[in-house]
């Protein structure tokens, strides 16, 4: 019986431990499924990128001339569009590097006045913009470990404020991000229990409360095999003491 005891306490303390982020689980998970993962990435907010053109060979300068040109070694290269801009996107050593087809110069890094006419190509039913920013580190939301540009944009008549996120380097619209992207990101980490980087899979929180969860089972089995083997041998007594009389 003290046994019994100690394990109904166990199991009772494990389950208080454990029923609490179970909780926690089964809210944000039905927060993260209320709305389509589309909307809360705002692809309804930003147009598709522009596919490059391949009329403007003929007005291009020759590629070879363009690589010449350049001061790093180029490993290759590939069309591409920046807002109506026809480029050369030339891969080197030191990263990628935009190049103005037509004109010869580099794009990049990307200036504010083309952040901004990307920004305007690509986004959808926005309002007006209200700040742009040049960003040496952005923040975790950016998704992007080089320096950006932040281009907020005002409410439209059927948008919220958004912001963009674009690479400064490429000229990529890296990230689109709203007020409903930033309270999933919330409920997702939670829902992973990594609060801060919301990208572990495999913090000591997780561990712990794994653990938790093997031990309030294994308890559970225990009490439950314990009380079948205590109403069974309650019930042989009783058909023992019966037959006797």
């Amino acid at each position: 019986m003290k046994t019994f005891r100690l394990m109904s306490q166990i199991h009772l303390w494990l389950g208080a431990a454990f029923g609490v982020q179970v909780m926690l689980w089964l809210i944000s998970g039905l927060a993260m499924v209320l709305i389509p993962i589309e909307s809360i990435r705002g692809e309804h907010l930003r147009s598709d990128e522009p596919t490059p053109a391949i009329d403007w060979a003929d007005r291009a300068l020759p590629l070879a001339e363009i690589i010449d040109g350049q001061s790093l070694t180029v490993l290759s290269a590939r069309t591409g569009m920046l807002a109506d801009t026809p480029v050369w996107r030339l891969e080197t050593p030191a990263g990628p590097v935009m190049v103005d087809a037509i004109a010869g110069q580099s794009l990049t890094p990307v200036s504010e006045a083309l952040a901004t006419q990307i920004a305007l190509s690509r986004q959808i039913g926005l309002g007006e913009i209200v700040s742009v920013t040049s960003l040496d580190s952005p923040p975790r939301e950016a998704g992007l470990s080089v320096p950006a540009w932040r281009i907020e944009f005002a409410a439209g008549e059927t948008t919220p404020p958004t912001t963009f996120y674009i690479n400064s380097r490429t000229g990529e619209l890296r990230a689109v991000r709203t007020a409903a992207w930033r309270i999933y990101d919330i409920f997702w980490g939670i829902h992973i229990m990594d609060w801060s980087s919301r990208e572990n899979f495999n913090s000591w929180w997780i561990k712990v409360t794994s653990i938790i969860a093997i031990l309030f089972g294994l308890t559970g089995v225990y009490l439950t095999v314990h009380r079948l083997w205590m109403m069974a041998r309650r019930r042989k007594a009783e058909r023992l003491g019966g037959g006797g009389s």
